[in-house]
């Protein structure tokens, strides 16, 4: 073959894997156990973005997107990262829970390709991995407002813990504690859910330490049944738990008994703007629901991985967190698409309460400070 001959054949060669090269997305998520009540909301948020994107032609050229249920299983999670990343994934979705983002990260630096969590909030994660990003703010943030909204209720300056023991509470729970005494608040014991007998110890401790108010540390569903063993104690303090009460299927299932709790949250941005109003409008036409705020977050994963890959220049795993740092002025429905050195994103929870229901913005109201949670 001539010289020429060989200059031509590969110049076709690289046209024709620019031009019909795939552009492969991952996601992994609990679609399947403990963690569904997450997972199936945030996938719902995700499918959205991509699926809308694929039909109005805003899609990167070559994108395909790939769906995997982790069983709300670590282990799991990891082995669908690797085989994902193995199948020329450049970016995963994942990593819903912090388990489930500890076990995917090592596969994520073994690959050398981006990990992109909707939901994972343990302060440490983003430390761990300069291919680690996360669309939802880090527990270090969350903790220190739930510590400052009790520290700030009057009246209110002891504080009963009732704690599940998982990396997501060991990540909060360490933040919230430093913060609260910093207030001049005080833990008066803690109530910690793996213990045999936590519901007696529960109400023996309401009864001989009278709190003013309890935290409740915990993923969502424990949240509830602590919650209803506050009500059926007859506990009348604020009650404030972590965001993880946020997706639509528990509050539909704790109905009245969650009414006047507290707990931060990295909601929408104003609900009358766009993106926000398309978003909600779309959502309600596909899945005859309003979002929630793990919708939400899957939403402004997906939007984030679309406007990195809009970039021509995103193709190694390098240069697709380049490409993520750079879209800092696109706005997604949860807030700006801003990412800092580690991948974090720039985000402030905000005290949100259940009023009616539903879920409200309580510093937007201008409601003062938190009264005693309203009994069932």
């Amino acid at each position: 073959m001539s010289g020429n001959a060989v200059i031509v054949a590969l110049l076709g060669l690289v046209v024709s894997q620019g031009c019909g090269a795939r552009l492969r997305v991952g996601v992994v998520l609990p679609e399947s156990g403990s963690a569904a009540v997450y997972g199936a909301t945030i996938k719902s948020g995700i499918r959205l973005a991509f699926d809308d994107s694929l039909a109005d032609g805003t899609a990167p050229p070559g994108l395909e997107v790939s769906y995997r249920d982790s069983g709300s299983d670590p282990s799991r999670a990891a082995l669908a990262a690797e085989a994902l990343y193995e199948d020329g994934a450049r970016l995963i979705i994942g990593g819903a829970t912090t388990p489930e983002a500890e076990a995917m990260l090592p596969v994520a630096d073994r690959w050398e390709r981006i990990l992109l969590s909707p939901s994972a909030s343990a302060p440490d994660l983003a430390g761990r991995s300069t291919f680690f990003f996360r669309v939802y703010p880090s527990d270090d943030i969350e903790g220190v407002k739930a510590a400052d909204l009790l520290a700030s209720t009057p009246g209110l300056r002891s504080v009963l813990i009732v704690e599940e023991d998982n990396d997501y509470t060991r990540g909060l729970l360490p933040v919230f504690v430093q913060e609260l005494i910093r207030n001049r608040g005080r833990v008066l014991g803690a109530v910690r859910l793996a213990d045999h007998g936590w519901e007696k110890s529960l109400r023996d401790n309401l009864k001989s330490l009278r709190p003013e108010g309890v935290y409740i540390c915990a993923y969502g569903e424990p949240t509830l049944n602590v919650i209803r063993a506050l009500r059926f104690a007859g506990f009348a303090g604020t009650i404030c738990v972590t965001s993880a009460i946020a997706p639509s299927a528990l509050l539909q299932r704790a109905g009245s008994v969650a009414e006047g709790v507290f707990f931060p949250l990295a909601g929408w941005v104003d609900r009358g703007s766009e993106p926000v109003q398309a978003f909600i409008r779309r959502y309600d036409e596909r899945y005859q629901m309003i979002p929630d705020t793990f919708a939400a977050h899957g939403y402004d994963a997906a939007l984030a991985a679309i406007y990195a890959f809009a970039q021509p220049s995103c193709r190694t795993g390098g240069d697709v967190r380049i490409c993520l740092h750079s879209i800092s002025a696109r706005q997604g429905v949860t807030g700006p698409l801003d990412f800092d050195d580690y991948g974090n994103i720039r985000r402030v929870p905000r005290v949100h309460w259940i009023h009616r229901g539903r879920i409200e913005d309580f510093e937007l109201q201008g409601a003062g400070r938190p009264g005693p949670a309203a009994p069932a």
